[in-house]
């Protein structure tokens, strides 16, 4: 009877996906090809602009390499070991969920963070933290420290080829991101949530670009232009990849920031999924370029903060910010100039408030 269930649910869900709206397809071996490049740029373009997400093809790592990530992943999930190694801010380690911005269910997740593995002067330099890994399973680190840095190499041609939309010189973006914080999230959802729960609510992501190998299982789900939801699934050889605030904040709201979900399945089955966040440094300012307001109609819509603010902003939001890191936010002035654009977000304002930060004397200066 389940394989049966599983069947139908596929079925349903492939005729879904046929009648869906098609999922753009970028050939990134195209951009450095001459004859081929302004074509590139005008498809690269089309698809940011109008739905903010694209498949790209040339990614070169083996799906053999991907499952071993899913093995070690759900060993981890499994063990109660994974507590010793909790977040206390949500950068590096292991945290037991969140709720989306503007969602009021609970994601029904758990996950794992990790950075890039620098030496402790870079570190220093850059303001990052340390990774943190399982001690008592080197399989893990094996398994996932070498996949990052394909991905972290991967996604420089997309840094580029960025740049070049938004009518700068390819290092603009290039040079954020190579000693940007970026993240790779490994992400383990369990089989049927409760009723008040989802495995990931409606949301945008904060960061520049997000980059998806394939999951363990369906679930991911993008909100196409008419809103309505398209299940992704991720072609051999290809990733997945769509826009975060920071770049929408950057080019003005040239580049759209993909409103997505990951939903159950109805398969009965745990999903695993590794989800990889392509953030600048630390003080990398993404204030809205000019050739993009330009290109907007003229005027700027999104506040001048550095990625440090907008950041912040997201993690008090989602419940995981200290309160040290609260207190450097309301002191940085962020609040007005997200305020001045009116895109302060109410569910941060709550937290700061409830936290003491947000007083009303404050409110009024």
């Amino acid at each position: 009877m389940k394989q049966f269930c599983s069947f139908i649910a596929l079925l349903f869900s492939s005729v879904l996906v046929a009648q869906a709206p098609s999922i753009p397809i970028i050939h990134l071996e195209d951009y450095v090809n001459p004859a081929k490049k302004q074509q590139f740029l005008l498809s690269f373009e089309e698809a940011v602009q109008e739905v903010g997400y694209f498949y790209v093809d040339g990614f070169p790592v083996e799906s053999k390499s991907i499952n071993r990530a899913y093995e070690q992943a759900k060993i981890f999930f499994a063990s109660d070991e994974k507590l010793n190694y909790l977040s206390p801010n949500g950068h590096r380690g292991y945290l037991p969920g969140e709720s989306a911005k503007g969602e009021t269910r609970v994601d029904f997740k758990e996950f794992y963070h990790i950075g890039r593995e620098l030496p402790s002067e870079d570190l220093e330099r850059l303001q990052y933290e340390k990774n943190v890994w399982p001690e008592n399973s080197k399989e893990f680190r094996f398994a996932m420290e070498p996949l990052f840095a394909r991905i972290d190499l991967f996604k420089n041609k997309l840094g580029e080829a960025f740049s070049e939309l938004l009518d700068q010189k390819k290092g603009l973006l290039l040079d954020m991101i190579q000693e940007g914080d970026s993240l790779m999230r490994i992400s383990h959802y369990p089989a049927n949530p409760p009723e008040n729960a989802i495995w990931a609510g409606t949301h945008t992501d904060i960061n520049l670009f997000t980059l998806y190998p394939s999951a363990s299982a369906q679930g991911l789900q993008v909100q196409a232009k008419d809103g309505s939801w398209i299940d992704i699934n991720i072609p051999q050889g290809m990733m997945f990849v769509h826009c975060g605030d920071m770049l929408e904040n950057l080019s003005n709201g040239l580049c759209k920031a993909a409103v997505h979900r990951v939903v159950d399945n109805g398969l009965s089955e745990d999903r695993y999924a590794i989800v990889f966040f392509v953030h600048p440094r630390t003080d990398d300012r993404l204030d809205p370029l000019p050739s993009c307001v330009e290109k907007t109609g003229g005027m700027r819509h999104y506040a001048n903060l550095s990625r440090a603010e907008l950041l912040t902003e997201r993690l008090i939001d989602l419940g995981v910010a200290n309160e040290q890191m609260m207190e450097l936010f309301v002191r940085s002035g962020a609040i007005q100039k997200l305020k001045e654009v009116n895109r302060f977000s109410p569910k941060a304002e709550t937290a700061l408030k409830k936290a003491g930060f947000i007083t009303p004397q404050l409110e009024l200066q």
